[in-house]
């Protein structure tokens, strides 16, 4: 993510400029919260953040304190909300981003939960199978053929599922 897409968020989300040189307080609470966003989203230092609205590392250390202390929950009601909102969006752009830049990767990660389970019930499955199998239970190897089949994906009624 870059500064300048923050930043027009932001100002489209405002319907106003806030790179303007101005101290409205109303103008100083947007570029707040453009630096919290900004601080959030990228690894860029202060200076390239206050570069970004005609600013200095100073005004935006000082706007990050004033986004703390003033934009709250309790406060700036309307603010805060808008900061959510406005952090929401830019998490869905990020998530896409990455989603087209590399899908394996995107889905892996996001699925990532999901896969360690399946593997930990595999491992569970596989351990139940060989207690019958040392108990001589007579249907051991077939329970052990379908689990093989359906970790190596070759099972037939699975593939027609997936590919409907």
């Amino acid at each position: 993510m870059n500064l300048t897409v923050i930043k027009n968020a932001v100002q489209y989300r405002f319907n106003t400029f806030i790179d303007t040189k101005s101290r409205e307080r109303n103008l100083v609470y947007k570029r707040a919260i453009y630096y919290k966003l900004a601080k959030e989203f990228t690894k860029e230092p202060l200076h390239a953040i206050g570069q970004e609205v005609n600013k200095d590392h100073a005004t935006v250390i000082h706007g990050l304190k004033t986004f703390d202390n003033i934009i709250d929950n309790f406060w700036e009601k309307d603010y805060f909300n808008i900061y959510l909102d406005l952090k929401k969006h830019i998490k869905n752009k990020i998530t896409l981003e990455m989603k087209q830049r590399d899908p394996n990767n995107y889905y892996k990660n996001k699925y990532r939960v999901k896969l360690l389970q399946n593997r930990k019930l595999y491992s569970y499955t596989k351990e139940c199978i060989d207690m019958l199998e040392r108990m001589g239970n007579k249907y051991h190897s077939s329970l052990k053929n379908k689990l093989n089949l359906i970790a190596n994906d070759k099972n037939e009624n699975y593939n027609d599922k997936r590919e409907s």
